[in-house]
């Protein structure tokens, strides 16, 4: 099997593991909120980390499977790792605790935070 090949099966197979994940509770557990669960947040952007970005997205390394966060700078976006760090699915400025939350994503997959003091899910990673 070619190179070409290899790489393609693994993003897809990491592609699919990923958007499961929500689904199986392995995703980190997400906060109660009015109306009940979430659905999964869309599918995730393959990237490398690394690599050039341009949206506040949640990826997925196509080398890898390893989940990435795009963290813009003044040189423009760039995936980064995030050990793991993003949990669950969140709405924008919905409460959260800063305590033993930190990063999560919205239902369009977009990466958010959760601010210290205010407790309540904001952009910027």
């Amino acid at each position: 099997m070619s190179t070409n090949r290899i790489t393609a099966a693994v993003r897809a197979a990491a592609v699919t593991a990923l958007i499961g994940l929500p689904a199986l509770g392995f995703a980190g557990a997400a906060v109660a909120h009015p109306g009940g669960v979430h659905p999964p947040a869309v599918d995730p952007i393959v990237g490398s980390e690394g690599g050039p970005c341009s949206e506040n997205r949640v990826g997925v390394d196509g080398d890898t499977g390893n989940q990435l966060a795009c963290v813009h700078s003044p040189d423009g976006g760039v995936w980064t790792g995030t050990n793991g760090a993003i949990n669950g699915v969140h709405d924008f400025g919905s409460p959260c605790d800063s305590s033993v939350e930190d990063r999560s994503q919205t239902r369009d997959g977009r990466v958010i935070t959760c601010t210290p003091g205010e407790n309540v899910w904001e952009y910027g990673a």
